[in-house]
């Protein structure tokens, strides 16, 4: 039988941070309210272990902006791999990681009883293509001047 174990592993996850601030002065736009994200992946890699943290920023400015809230989030996850290469296996990990931080909004935002806001699958490869273009040298110094690193999507009111 084939060995189908990955040389990737993921060890564990941790929350560094969850910050929520709900606009109460929010009006809500018969058109839905486009949501705007961005993320920015930051790596640490000694070639056998790789810590990658996801910071996701959510309706940033929610007050000045008319967003229903502003949430700031950071979530760790730590990797290894067999062979020493961690350096190749960066957008896996972004890829394994990123579903946590999907899941945290969504139960965050519902539990904090505002609209439950489930944030779209992205393409890892076409994130990691654009933070390369932004920042070649540095895969943790991404700025996105429109502050959406992905399409924006609207949610239904």
């Amino acid at each position: 039988m084939k060995n189908c174990n990955s040389i990737l592993k993921f060890n564990k996850y941790i929350v560094n941070k969850v910050y929520l601030v709900n606009n109460e002065n929010y009006k809500e736009d018969k058109n839905g309210t486009q949501v705007k994200f961005a993320i920015e992946p930051k790596v640490e890699n000694d070639g056998q272990k790789m810590k990658i943290t996801l910071i996701v920023d959510i309706f940033k400015d929610a007050l000045k902006n008319n967003y229903p809230f502003e949430m700031n989030l950071e979530m760790t996850g730590f990797f290894e791999t067999e062979n020493g290469e961690s350096d190749k296996f960066i957008k896996n990990a972004i890829a394994i990681l990123y579903p946590y931080v999907r899941a945290l909004i969504s139960t965050y935002t519902a539990n904090a009883n505002i609209n439950p806001l489930i944030l779209p699958a992205i393409n890892v490869n076409n994130m990691i293509f654009f933070v390369d273009t932004l920042a070649p040298a540095k895969l943790s110094a991404v700025a996105n001047p429109s502050g959406i690193l992905c399409s924006p999507i609207t949610i239904a009111n």
